[in-house]
């Protein structure tokens, strides 16, 4: 497999895993800009990353209406041919299916267009700084649970050759159910990402504003001693609630930290697999 293809798939499973919470929210989320309390982190590179996806919040929640709006004066073609496996990449807008019958889970994607804002190549492939907006229908389902959501995104990446060095995204997912009076969505929630890939893996922030409140996502490559591993992260508002490791497709693979309800609980998985703890050198 290979590197871009890896990247792929461990970016199809992190967003199934996201999506399914976007979509499971049950209040109105908020649009007014707000004070965001971003929990401490200690490493300098995820700070900077968490900083950036505030403030691509912040420049949204000041400007909803508006964020996403092209006007006739910006709109624009590719400049040159864009593969879908790009595409995917820069937007995220991938069909995932594991499993069938009842246990089955997974998510696609109808109805999909995406404009370029912004966009420049070099010898037949992009580079440079590249904004783009999009729009896609997006239909979840597990088991006992289906959801369709409809999903607006503006991307501003950087890319040199071709190759994808830095990405902001913010996606706004709007549950496409009714309420009781079938009038009104029942929900919106809003997801902003800052992200730097690192070789087979990845170094990303990522803020869900919902009806719920604030959750925060990182995502970030560390050194084991059974080789390097994808440390996730997840706090619930300021409160740290797991610490989880993955392969590079994101298979659990590695020590899993849970801190719910104030305890400290160690669990070990390899290659997927709960394992004894001594498996993973704890």
């Amino acid at each position: 497999m290979s590197e871009q293809q890896r990247h792929l798939v461990f970016k199809v499973l992190g967003l199934c895993a996201l999506g399914l919470l976007l979509a499971s929210t049950g209040a109105q989320a908020q649009a007014q800009a707000q004070s965001l309390q971003l929990p401490a982190l200690k490493q300098a590179e995820q700070t900077t990353l968490m900083q950036e996806a505030q403030a691509q919040y912040q420049r949204y929640a000041a400007a909803p209406d508006t964020f996403f709006s092209i006007g006739e004066a910006k709109k624009t073609e590719w400049p040159c041919k864009v593969s879908a496996a790009q595409l995917d990449e820069l937007t995220g807008i991938s069909n995932y299916k594991s499993g069938s019958g009842a246990s089955g889970y997974g998510h696609s994607y109808s109805d999909v267009s995406i404009h370029p804002v912004t966009a420049t190549c070099k010898g037949g492939k992009l580079d440079g700084q590249l904004e783009l907006v999009y729009k896609a229908v997006r239909k979840a389902w597990g088991p006992a649970y289906q959801n369709n959501d409809q999903e607006t995104g503006r991307v501003v990446a950087t890319i040199s050759g071709g190759k994808l060095l830095h990405r902001l995204e913010l996606r706004k997912s709007t549950d496409l159910a009714k309420d009781n009076t079938g009038s009104q969505p029942k929900s919106t929630s809003v997801a902003s990402s800052a992200e730097k890939p690192d070789g087979d893996f990845i170094n990303s922030a990522t803020i869900l504003v919902n009806g719920e409140g604030q959750k925060y996502f990182l995502k970030r490559p560390v050194k084991t001693p059974h080789g390097t591993r994808l440390e996730k992260t997840f706090y619930n508002g300021t409160t740290l609630v797991t610490v989880e490791q993955t392969d590079a497709i994101g298979k659990p693979d590695g020590i899993a930290v849970s801190y719910k309800g104030g305890e400290e609980k160690k669990s070990c998985f390899k290659q997927g697999k709960p394992a004894n703890l001594k498996a993973c050198g704890s």
